[in-house]
């Protein structure tokens, strides 16, 4: 996937013997030859034209994503460095924003040849099979841009980008980014309490969705494009973010820092090898710099904090509920520690930390207010809200979302629950009772004549009808009956609940 142009009096892009600029301009476009890309125009001199490596991004262009600049950055030092020798063309949105898992596809995009160099956040390779990065997934490990830094330029970087050598990729550098914080329409997340089921949206990584599910919270994922309307259906209610980039009306948790985001500049082994020793050692110097300029450019918390406020709310958790949610993400350290590199490096960072941090890594203090959404969430919390008789069908369609198949006999029945003091009937046996409780968006009911417990996800419309879904695991047939469709309130509750 190198790219080279045939020499200037060869090829077919190439420009006749002394012409106007005018000329050569048009004679080079009208010949279908490109001028390059997000990186600036074409420097090379002499008989030959740049030698063209594509690199593959996640994500659309200039959409606020943090680390937008920084690869900006690390294409034009390459044309510079290179003398226009060199040069990167950026395939932004490289994999398309269809499915969650973007980054995963860039990734074997870079594998299979498809693109030269590769761009992606650390925390997806574990989905590959590469465990070498997980310590900068550590729970609550790296809290400031000082330590995330020194990480990247330290030898420990080097070691993460070794495990790449397994997939036939070449690492180049461990390019710091940002601070990551939950975040949610909810309310304040700032004790464990505050976690139980929240829908947490995250990008597919087995060290963030292990430490969401320690939390209390379920791990979502959904594809970039779809985040406004699962958030706008109720799909999803919380997530991991930069200060600079969280959702307006939502409550962010400053003083928690879940893990510091860095992302990996790669090669395919195969195309780095195709290069001359100056081109590798051009790409490898870009991707330094890169680093370096990273760390200079570090954003301020407190200036993106100042922004946010306008439109966000700002909390801090208290140092009791801070180490209530350490000792909650112990059993994330005790399956990383497994690993016995990841071990290692996990305890070396650890050793960096003592060093004292920048003046700017203290958190932002608390600002904004509550909104509406958060005060409306809060009054649903008592089971008394949801006391009345409901009533929903049976349909082909839960049939077949469920997997229960087509052919089932109970398709097109009628099924009543009551609702009443915290309690629940469904139909008239009073077999079929128990007791349930509101967590979050969640209804847990507790069935003590089968030793069960089913968690639903809720949606609640004006009208009281709630659409819910079965959280996993539950049994086929519990999830067609009890979630077969919306559940519709007809009345008070009319039957004494046992």
């Amino acid at each position: 996937m190198l790219h080279a142009a045939m020499p200037a009096a060869a090829g077919p892009c190439g420009p006749p013997m002394k012409p106007s600029l005018t000329a050569m301009l048009l004679a080079f476009l009208l010949a279908g030859c490109s001028l390059g890309d997000e990186a600036g125009s074409d420097k090379a001199g002499g008989s030959a034209a740049p030698v063209v490596l594509r690199l593959a991004y996640p994500f659309e262009t200039r959409v606020g994503q943090p680390d937008e600049p920084a690869l900006r950055y690390f294409a034009a030092r390459v044309a510079e460095m290179s003398d226009g020798g060199l040069r990167i063309r950026i395939s932004f949105n490289a994999a398309g924003e269809d499915v969650p898992e973007i980054e995963t596809r860039v990734a074997n995009m870079v594998r299979s040849g498809q693109f030269d160099l590769g761009w992606v956040a650390t925390r997806v390779w574990d989905q590959l099979g590469v465990r070498s990065f997980q310590a900068l997934q550590a729970p609550f490990l790296i809290t400031d841009y000082d330590l995330l830094g020194r990480v990247a330029r330290s030898p420990l970087a080097g070691e993460m980008l070794a495990g790449l050598n397994r997939l036939g990729l070449s690492g180049l550098a461990v390019v710091p980014e940002s601070l990551r914080h939950p975040a949610s329409q909810r309310g304040a997340l700032v004790s464990v309490g505050d976690y139980d089921g929240a829908l947490f949206r995250d990008l597919p990584s087995a060290a963030t969705d292990a430490l969401i599910s320690a939390l209390g919270a379920t791990p979502v994922h959904v594809p970039i494009e779809r985040f406004g309307s699962e958030v706008s259906e109720g799909n999803v209610d919380s997530t991991e973010t930069p200060i600079a980039t969280a959702r307006g009306g939502w409550t962010l948790t400053a003083n928690v820092v879940f893990f510091g985001k860095a992302n990996t500049v790669f090669a395919n082994t195969k195309a780095l090898a195709a290069l001359t020793r100056e081109q590798r050692d051009v790409l490898r110097r870009a991707a330094e710099e890169t680093v370096r300029r990273g760390l200079e450019d570090a954003p301020s918390e407190r200036a993106a904090a100042k922004k946010f406020c306008a439109a966000g709310r700002i909390v801090n958790a208290s140092p009791a509920q801070l180490e209530g949610l350490r000792k909650a993400a112990q059993p994330v350290y005790e399956q990383l520690r497994r690993d016995y590199p990841t071990r290692t490096l996990i305890a070396q960072i650890r050793e960096m930390r003592s060093s004292p941090a920048e003046p700017d890594s203290s958190p932002p203090p608390p600002c904004g207010r509550s909104t509406a959404a958060r005060g409306e969430a809060r009054q649903i919390r008592s089971p008394d809200a949801f006391d009345g008789t409901y009533r929903w069908e049976l349909t082909k369609a839960g049939a077949l979302r469920t997997g229960v198949g087509v052919k089932n006999p109970d398709i097109g029945s009628i099924v009543t629950m009551t609702l009443r003091d915290g309690r629940w009937l469904l139909g008239s046996d009073e077999h079929y009772s128990g007791t349930f409780e509101v967590k979050g968006n969640r209804l847990v009911f507790d069935w003590p004549s089968e030793a069960s417990v089913l968690t639903f996800t809720f949606k609640r419309d004006k009208g009281d009808a709630l659409d819910v879904r079965p959280v996993l695991p539950m049994e086929r047939g519990d999830q067609f009956v009890w979630s077969s469709s919306p559940w519709r309130r007809v009345g008070p509750p009319v039957r004494d609940v046992p």
